[in-house]
């Protein structure tokens, strides 16, 4: 997943019936490296940490955020 970039990328994961999503900036204002967005966005799916790393969907999108 070398293509996500931490603050410009949201990650949707999918795997089975479980989903998770988180918006660009959650990574940035955590202070996450991209194995850590990727593990809690798994988290939020409530799927297993490492899930991301078999067989689950995962989509990048870019955000813009109004303040």
């Amino acid at each position: 997943m070398n293509e996500i970039e931490v603050g410009r990328d949201g990650i949707f994961i999918k795997k089975g019936f479980h989903s998770g999503l988180l918006l660009p900036q959650v990574a940035t204002e955590n202070n996450w490296d991209r194995e850590k967005f990727l593990r809690h966005t798994c988290y939020k799916a409530g799927l297993l940490s490492d899930a991301w790393k078999e067989g689950a969907e995962i989509y990048i999108f870019s955000a813009e955020i109004f303040k």
